[in-house]
């Protein structure tokens, strides 16, 4: 019985390398890779500081806040928030920013589980690969991406990634909500010097229970002033 546990085991892990083996030789062609999809997701090796103005509106409020990440500094302090609505935060604001925003841990860029690759649409402009990333190389900010399918698309016309969308596949929580539904799509830019993709925006559509209610709530995040920095 062990005996065959063990080569069923090692059965499926073959099948998992082999169905990614085949999903990267697609992306190959594209000049894509693996790292690619981890670009916006890397903490710990991040190569680029940047600004983030996030907006985020339940249909009564809409609350903007701008922060910095900078790779240059300790990992746990790289987020920074600068302004709420136009003033200078509260400790409470930043207190709350750092849970959601700051990762504690070390080597945190963001993996792909190799089991969850798989073609989804291979048409004569487009080629749509879904994934799913492991729970434990997520960034704090990031995390409840482990519950989630995502979506890479892929144009053939001009051989760049140029969005990506998740979906949940439960219940989940982003921040301080919780969250029974949500769709989110974050549009890349290239930086040719660099042959690196970066984060443009990312629009997540929510639907939250709040005090014992269920409502919609938007959030934008839009990344600029990327700046390569020296380590």
């Amino acid at each position: 019985m062990k005996s065959t546990l063990t080569y069923l085991l090692i059965l499926c892990s073959v099948s998992s390398f082999a169905q990614k083996d085949e999903v990267l030789k697609k992306l190959v062609a594209y000049g894509i890779t693996e790292e690619t999809l981890s670009t916006g997701l890397q903490d710990h090796d991040a190569t680029h500081s940047f600004d983030i103005d996030i907006t985020t509106n339940n249909g009564t409020k809409n609350i903007v806040e701008t922060g910095h990440f900078s790779p240059t500094v300790p990992v746990g302090e790289r987020w920074t928030l600068k302004t709420v609505n136009g003033n200078a935060p509260t400790k409470k604001e930043i207190k709350k920013f750092n849970k959601a925003h700051n990762t504690q841990q070390p080597d945190i860029n963001g993996e792909i589980s190799d089991d969850s690759w798989k073609v989804i649409t291979d048409t004569e402009d487009e080629i749509v690969i879904s994934f799913k990333y492991d729970k434990e190389s997520l960034p704090k900010k990031f995390q409840f991406l482990a519950d989630c399918t995502g979506k890479a698309f892929i144009s053939k016309k001009t051989k760049r990634l140029h969005k990506a969308s998740f979906t949940n596949n439960g219940p989940i929580k982003v921040k301080i909500f919780n969250v029974s539904r949500l769709e989110m799509v974050v549009v890349y830019h290239y930086i040719k010097e660099e042959n690196l993709y970066v984060m443009d925006t990312q629009h997540l559509d929510m639907q939250v229970k709040l005090l014992g209610q269920l409502v919609e709530v938007e959030e934008l995040n839009e990344y600029f002033n990327y700046k390569k920095v020296k380590q």
